[in-house]
């Protein structure tokens, strides 16, 4: 079982990410792999966005959460950037420090990937 972390703290990597996170379960497949995208810093913005344009990347999360991709939201950043977590999709869970929590998945034995 493979189990990657990726990591996100660029708004403009957005679509990146997602395809990645995309690609790498068409290759693999969902049964074989566990995925958590963990966003920080101005990543955190697109919550908070109301750009036409950030809808379709908000739809493919919701997506991919629904195939068991945790989507991870830094605390510290929601914060920094004035998003509050009652604003938050549902899929989206909230992680006290985003780096922190990188940490930790790593030390589980989790890919670090950066798109």
């Amino acid at each position: 079982m493979l189990k990657a972390v990726l990591h996100i703290d660029e708004p403009i990597k957005w679509q990146l990410t997602l395809a990645n996170t995309e690609n790498l379960i068409a290759d693999v497949g969902l049964e074989n792999i566990t995925l958590e995208i963990i966003a920080n810093a101005a990543a955190v913005k697109i919550f908070g966005s109301t750009e036409s344009e950030m809808a379709s990347v908000i739809e493919k999360m919701k997506a991919l959460s629904t195939h068991n991709v945790k989507i991870i939201a830094c605390r510290n950043a929601l914060r920094a950037n004035a998003i509050s977590e009652d604003t938050l999709p549902s899929y989206i869970t909230v992680a006290p420090a985003g780096i922190t929590r990188i940490i930790k998945k790593q030390s589980e034995g989790y890919s670090y990937v950066k798109p």
